[in-house]
């Protein structure tokens, strides 16, 4: 697995990590172009949490930057506080939706899905048993969250909003998971 920190080095981004910035947000992308502002907490961490922020960023960079195109800091600021609850959901989906495909290419993503869901088939009983098998064998091959792992296998059509419903339930505190 290619790291993600090395890719944005060839890219040409800096990635600078700030102590405490986890109380304001993980990350942001600041006006200055090719710069990653990330918490120092969560950089020094290299989590799977890490990796799928890092990526999100990147993918707030890649869509989301033409829209402050030639604004100064007040201009961005103004805009950012003028978008609706809906607006602002729409822009950290698109984010996260690239930063999955980033960290989870579709054509490997589906690969490993079937593989090891063709694998363990005969040996469980439960599509929701086999489900959390195959997200968590997922989780080593990407290093992302079960949850990222299981919202790109929604967007692929590899399970359906029902499955994914009853997986995120297995990972409630409540069921001790």
């Amino acid at each position: 697995m290619l790291r993600l920190e090395h890719s944005l080095e060839v890219a040409r981004y800096r990635i600078e990590p700030v102590p405490g910035l986890a109380e304001i947000a993980e990350a942001y992308i600041p006006a200055k172009s090719h710069y990653i502002f990330v918490d120092e907490t969560q950089y020094l961490s290299n989590s799977p949490r890490w990796r799928f922020t890092l990526a999100e960023e990147l993918a707030h960079d890649l869509i989301h930057r033409p829209m402050f195109a030639g604004l100064n800091s007040e201009q961005i600021v103004a805009y950012q506080e003028s978008l609706t609850d809906d607006e602002y959901s729409t822009i950290e989906r698109q984010a996260k939706r690239l930063a999955g495909c980033l960290l989870m290419p579709e054509d490997v993503f589906i690969e490993r899905f079937q593989h090891h869901w063709d694998t363990q088939r005969p040996s469980v009983t439960s599509d929701l048993k086999l489900l959390k098998y195959v997200i968590r064998q997922l989780n080593f091959d990407f290093a992302v969250s079960h949850h990222a792992i299981a919202v790109r296998a929604v967007y692929l059509d590899l399970i359906d909003q029902s499955q994914f419903d009853d997986f995120m339930e297995t990972l409630s505190p409540r069921n001790g998971n």
